[in-house]
């Protein structure tokens, strides 16, 4: 009988986590070189990790697409992003992992930074390296707390962790302006989407349906989707649909039509085509890759 294995935890480990308010620290030489310095593709359902590359450098690959590191710089890898490395031997960093849960619950009075930092981006500080300095300093900081028995030690690492994303935040947008100049409620619907998608992807739902859910209409919405990400809410939906089917072809041997089954596409040639159109590779393809 098949089972669906569900990849819990940090890479490699298959002890369950404690959540919703988990937090993890390790040098990134320490997983890396267990592994010969590449970690293959894969996804955390329910993890935010932080790479901070102080030396060295590498090469991320993220749903099918290759980019080149250099230090210093910082990644933030949201949940459910399909994300693999192939590191220089003796590179040098930090990683810093923690549940999406409590990532949230730090910043829910602070919804532009949310969505600006809960995304993939790679952030380079070659040519700035004074601003990549704070950076350093509050993760080392939060190092520092992680390992110490100290009073209030939980409120100074939470205090330490909004330091450490407010400069990741300022100096994300002294790089690209998104999302500056929309307003709360804008991003407010926004997230909401979102959140509604991931609890009925199993469902089928139409543009409409999610809008009457937030009380607006699809026109709306569509306006929205494009003002801050350029996309309309049709193709998020497919994006957080391929999403899910690259968890079942990674981390289970159901067949492609009892994927397109579990995610209620009736017909697994629309199902074969989408991915396709999508990623650039037919699931059967992923999954051999």
């Amino acid at each position: 009988m098949k089972t669906l294995v569900n990849f819990k935890g940090l890479y490699g480990d298959t002890q369950s986590m404690e959540l919703p308010y988990f937090i993890h620290h390790e040098p990134l030489e320490t997983r890396s070189r267990m592994h010969n310095w590449e970690i293959k593709e894969h996804l955390h359902t329910e993890l935010f990790q932080v790479f901070i590359i102080e030396q060295g450098a590498g090469t991320i690959i993220s749903d099918g697409h290759s980019l080149q590191l250099s230090s210093p710089c910082v990644m933030c890898i949201p949940a459910n992003t399909l994300h693999g490395f192939a590191f220089q031997p003796e590179t040098k960093g930090e990683v810093i992992t923690f549940s999406e849960a409590f990532f949230e619950s730090l910043f829910k009075n602070m919804p532009k930074l949310l969505l600006e930092i809960n995304r993939f981006q790679l952030l380079a500080f070659k040519n700035e390296p004074e601003h990549f300095t704070p950076i350093l300093h509050y993760a080392q900081e939060l190092t520092r707390e992680l390992y110490e028995t100290n009073p209030e030690k939980q409120t100074v690492i939470q205090s330490l962790l909004q330091l450490f994303f407010v400069y990741l935040y300022r100096f994300s947008l002294s790089q690209q302006a998104t999302f500056s100049n929309a307003s709360n409620r804008t991003l407010h619907y926004f997230q909401e989407f979102q959140k509604s998608i991931r609890r009925s992807l199993h469902e089928t739902r139409t543009i409409s349906q999610y809008a009457r859910e937030l009380h607006i209409t699809s026109v709306h919405l569509n306006r929205i989707c494009q003002a801050l990400v350029q996309k309309s809410a049709l193709q998020i939906v497919q994006e957080h649909l391929i999403n899910e089917a690259k968890k079942y072809l990674l981390n289970t041997n159901y067949a492609v039509s009892e994927i397109a089954y579990f995610l209620n596409i009736k017909d697994p040639a629309y199902f074969t085509r989408l991915f396709k159109k999508l990623t650039g590779v037919t699931p059967s393809d992923f999954r051999k890759n």
